[in-house]
Formats: C-alpha cells, sequence, structure tokens
C-alpha cells in the first residue's frame, strides 16, 4: 500500500508537470499573437499549442486531454475577454480536434500505425473544419465559404505537419523530471482560487444565481438572434447590448466601439456576403446585390451584439461559471484542474517573456521554423522553470 506522504509527492509531481505543460501551451499560442491575421481567413491560426495536445492525449489519455482542451481556452479567454462568437470559435475548434487525434491514438497510434506528424495533421484539419462550422452558421451561412477547403486543407498539412514533428522535442524540453524545481510552501500568499474540498473557486468572484441566470439569458438572446433577419430588430439588439456594455463600464465609454477590434471578421462578411450572393445588382454599384448589402448588415449586426457579450461575460463571472461547470464535469481530475489555477495565476508573466519580437517571429517561421520552434521551446521551457521555483507554486495553497 503507497503510503501518504509519497501518494503526495507523486500527486505534486503529476501537478508539476501538467503545470509546466499548460504554460508551455500559452507560450505557443504567445508566437500565433505575433502573427498577423488574414483579411479571408481571420480566425486561421498555426495552432502550435497542438503540439502540447497531442503530448497530452499520448501521457494522460482521452478525458484528461478534453479538459486540459477547455481549461487552455478557458485560460486564454479570462485575460482576453469571453465573447459568444471568440468563444464558440475556440471551444469548438480545440475540442474537436482533441477527440479525432484521441481516437487516432488509442486505434493507430498505440498500434504504432500513426505517429505524432500523422495525428498533428489530421488534428489541425479537424480544428480547421469545426472552426469552419461556427463561422458559416454565426457568420456567413453562404455555401462558397466551403472555397477555403483546399487551402484550409494546405495549412493543416504544413502546420501540422510541423506541429508533429514539434511534439517530441517539446516532450523532452518540458519534462518535469530532469528539473530540479521541488515543491515549497509559501502560507502568506492570497492565491486568487481556492479548493474547499470538492471545488476550485473564487473566494472574491464567486458566481451566484443573478450571475449564472443572467449568462444564460444572454446565450439564449444571442444564439436567437441567428434567426432573426428583420434589420430594425438586429439595429436595437446593437443598440441595447452597446448600451448594457456602458452602463456595466461607466468609465470606458471606449467599450461601445470594442467590435471595431475585430474589423477582420466584418471585411470577412463583407466579402463573403457581398460578392458572393444572387439577386438584384445595384446600377451604381457593380458586383453588389441589394440581398448581399443587406444579408452584410444583418450579419454584422449579430456579431457586433456577440462581440459585445464579452463585458456582460466579465461582469457577470462566466469564467467562474465555466469552471465550476469543469469541477462537476471531471471530478476525478483535480490535479488537472489545479495545474490550470496554477497557470492562470501566472499567466501575465508568461505572456511577457514568451511572446516573441513580430518581425522575427513571422521571418523564422516562414524559412526556418523547425530551428525557430526548437529554440523557442527550449528557451521558454527554462523561463517557465525559473518561474516555478521562484514562485514556489507548489504549495498549500491549492491543497489536494
Amino acid at each position: 500500500m503507497m503510503s501518504m506522504p509519497s501518494l503526495i509527492e507523486k500527486n505534486n509531481n503529476a501537478v508539476l508537470q501538467k503545470t509546466i505543460w499548460l504554460m508551455a501551451a500559452v507560450a505557443l499560442n504567445a508566437i500565433e499573437l505575433a502573427i498577423p491575421k488574414l483579411p479571408f481567413f481571420p480566425w486561421l491560426k498555426p495552432g502550435l499549442a497542438n503540439a502540447i495536445t497531442v503530448i497530452w492525449i499520448i501521457k494522460y489519455g482521452f478525458t484528461d486531454a478534453i479538459l486540459y482542451t477547455a481549461l487552455r481556452v478557458w485560460i486564454s479567454g479570462f485575460y482576453f475577454g469571453f465573447s459568444l462568437f471568440t468563444f464558440s470559435l475556440g471551444i469548438t475548434g480545440g475540442l474537436l480536434s482533441t477527440m479525432i487525434m484521441s481516437v487516432l491514438w488509442m486505434t493507430l497510434g498505440k498500434r504504432k500505425l500513426m505517429g505524432t506528424v500523422g495525428m498533428a495533421i489530421i488534428g489541425a484539419l479537424f480544428h480547421n473544419a469545426g472552426q469552419l462550422a461556427v463561422v458559416y452558421f454565426m457568420m456567413s451561412g453562404n455555401i462558397a465559404i466551403f472555397g477555403q477547403i483546399p487551402f484550409m486543407l494546405a495549412a493543416s498539412i504544413l502546420f501540422g505537419g510541423i506541429v508533429g514533428m514539434l511534439a517530441p522535442a517539446a516532450a523532452k524540453l518540458f519534462d518535469c523530471d530532469r528539473t530540479a524545481i521541488k515543491p515549497c510552501a509559501k502560507k502568506n500568499e492570497s492565491p486568487r482560487f481556492a479548493y474547499d474540498g470538492n471545488h476550485f473557486y473564487s473566494p472574491e468572484l464567486t458566481a451566484k444565481f443573478i450571475d449564472k441566470t443572467v449568462i444564460m439569458l444572454t446565450f439564449t438572446v444571442s444564439i436567437s438572434l441567428m434567426f432573426i433577419n428583420n434589420i430594425y430588430i438586429l439595429i436595437v439588439a446593437a443598440i441595447t447590448f452597446s448600451s448594457i456594455s456602458l452602463v456595466l463600464n461607466p468609465q470606458k465609454t471606449s467599450v461601445v466601439f470594442y467590435p471595431i477590434k475585430f474589423y477582420m471578421l466584418f471585411i470577412f462578411i463583407a466579402f463573403t456576403h457581398i460578392f458572393f450572393s444572387y439577386g438584384t445588382y445595384i446600377d451604381t454599384l457593380p458586383f453588389i446585390t441589394k440581398e448581399g448589402l443587406f444579408s452584410f448588415i444583418n450579419q454584422s449586426l449579430r456579431l457586433w451584439c456577440w462581440l459585445q457579450t464579452a463585458h456582460i461575460f466579465k461582469k457577470f463571472k462566466f469564467s467562474e461559471i465555466f469552471i465550476s461547470i469543469l469541477n462537476k464535469s471531471f471530478p476525478n481530475k483535480k490535479e488537472t484542474i489545479r495545474a490550470g489555477m496554477i497557470t492562470l495565476e501566472h499567466f501575465p508573466e508568461i505572456m511577457r517573456f514568451a511572446k516573441p519580437n513580430k518581425k522575427k517571429a513571422i521571418t523564422m517561421l516562414l524559412f526556418k521554423p523547425k530551428i525557430f520552434l526548437t529554440n523557442y521551446i527550449n528557451d521558454v521551457s527554462h523561463r517557465i522553470e525559473a518561474l516555478l521555483l521562484s514562485k514556489h507554486q507548489l504549495n498549500s495553497n491549492f491543497p489536494l
């Protein structure tokens, strides 16, 4: 029978390893922030963090990998803001990709019939397919969008291949067994999240019934907009959502124009609706139909509302509600959730040292992707170790 001290040590090592890999995924996401958005593919990303997903699937299995993916989306959303559209993109693409790669590993990978490169390529393809489905149902509704499939396939092969080759190297560099990090207690810190024996929660921001009600109502109203084509109703909805954002942030009047930050999405809507629609052409505007123009206006108003939900989600603690759902859905995965909490605490620090120089990142990714990413991972792995060592994160603030 395993003694209590050895059990605690085993748990701490598992939390340490998962924390390192979650931090690594966040660091790899930082590279993608340095890459400019493409006008007609504004949601498309290399998906470098999938290297960690592949490792996670192989080491911890299907269920834990699903939780890891949900935590990664949650951690990014916690700091960058949740909105109905951005959250739907992240969670759909991430979960679909993770599920497919898990199935591939269980059926082919374990029998040595497929390696990490094959898993990553197919995972990238399904990640892009999931996001494309979200874009179609929420933004486009135009079958012409599926003309992107050849480009999507090429991008999946390119970036999926890079990610698959990267995974084994990342596993070695981010392996906590080679580190000298030791757990160390610091009792005077005040953690953002606490643990009550069953769930992790925030002592300061615990979601109440009113928060859950508002969030549910926001989801319901937002989704219902997909089925409304009356331009006057959508204008009222856009004004209402913007007004709510202003009321919730009276000191920041700029929140009214928050959706403009995502101008690439509006350009994409204009392109797919105005130039790929049938109907009555406007005499003074060749190649543009009245139906396409009204469709563009309607969809832009819907997107405006969905992006404004970011302020409602933040004010009414959607993040708290989401982590509560994860706690209840994965009751036997406390180590993984604990790793997520530690990563969340130090997300700003990770982003500071992980964000590369834009020009250098783009140039190296284009011409020497393997060398750049290997060197980047090596540098970030040492920085993560130093961060955990200096902060003594495996401590009594997060009891098992």
